[in-house]
């Protein structure tokens, strides 16, 4: 039987910040965007502050000196550098990893169980020399597909009694079904807004409806993508590991600027530079352009200016 394991680092930018700061420990910390524009990541203690994700900082730099909270700007370079160190780790532990994003990896554990491997204990396991290694919590998810071991990271993260690890196959039949039960549809892995609102009409309103729906059903009126999310969630591996990553369909750099910009040779300049980073990416990788797009918008917090939004393709 296939069984696959996700392993995803916890508030991870946060959680990069905290790791050569253990004056750290316990204090909120947020990270923001470029520019630092807004929020794009926070700590446990943070959350429980009440800030929230792209919440513009201008608007809570007074609370966060009020509360003591750490503010950092992002730092890729760190980041990248303690993720291939947490990705090397867990691929240590396991035969081989498919890494997912810059935080989490899926993780091969077929075929240990036949050799009297607890898979509990082997996430615990992963779990605890990450943290000890690099230095970043983690949550692990198992699970026979990628879509329940992502929904089991979930509940691991969510769930204080589980401890950070969640095996589906430990859980029986019907606390597998009170387990998809207590989560809304939309909390499933590539289940999107759009399709949220369009299964909550049909009634499918949890991820326990979307695991009854019928897959039929659901590719005709979806699409095999989200036919597929029903038949992983029933159990059947239908996306496996990418132990070969194709090559990206697309390359963006996205970024604000730091103050008001009035001058066009200004704005020319920082679309020069980020269309030369384009650039250096699809020569490293191997790959040209087809289209090239320009998305231009101005600032959406100054109410009181005239807003435009210009989105050129070449």
């Amino acid at each position: 039987m296939q069984v696959f394991a996700l392993v995803d680092g916890n508030s991870f930018f946060a959680s990069c910040e905290k790791v050569f700061r253990p004056d750290l420990t316990d204090r909120p910390v947020i990270v923001l965007s470029n520019n630092d524009g807004c929020v794009v990541a926070r700590s446990k203690e943070a959350k429980k502050l009440g800030i929230k994700m792209c919440q513009p900082y201008f608007q809570i730099e007074e609370f966060c000196i009020r509360e003591n909270v750490a503010v950092f700007s992002s730092n890729y370079e760190l980041y990248a550098n303690l993720s291939g160190r947490m990705m090397s780790t867990i691929a240590s532990q396991v035969d081989c990893i498919d890494p997912y994003s810059i935080d989490e990896c899926f993780a091969n554990m077929s075929g240990y169980e036949g050799l009297g491997t607890d898979l509990t204990q082997l996430g615990f396991r992963i779990k605890n020399k990450v943290f000890k290694d690099v230095g970043i919590p983690t949550c692990v998810g198992i699970a026979p597909t990628k879509t329940l071991a992502k929904y089991c990271n979930h509940l691991a993260k969510h769930y204080a009694g589980l401890k950070g690890v969640c095996n589906w196959l430990d859980l029986t039949p019907q606390r597998q079904a009170k387990a998809l039960a207590c989560e809304p549809v939309s909390e499933i892995w590539g289940v999107g807004r759009r399709y949220t609102e369009h299964l909550e009409k049909m009634g499918i309103r949890t991820a326990l409806d979307l695991a009854r729906a019928d897959p039929e059903t659901i590719r005709d009126r979806f699409g095999i993508t989200l036919s597929m999310t029903v038949r992983e969630l029933q159990g059947t591996s239908c996306i496996p590991l990418e132990l070969v990553k194709p090559k990206r369909q697309q390359i963006m750099r996205s970024r604000s600027f730091s103050h008001l910009v009035c001058d066009k040779d200004d704005l020319l300049g920082a679309i020069t530079f980020h269309a030369q980073e384009c650039g250096r990416t699809l020569r490293r990788e191997g790959t040209v352009a087809h289209t090239i797009g320009i998305v231009l918008n101005t600032n959406p917090f100054r109410l009181q200016d005239g807003q435009q939004h210009a989105y050129p393709c070449i």
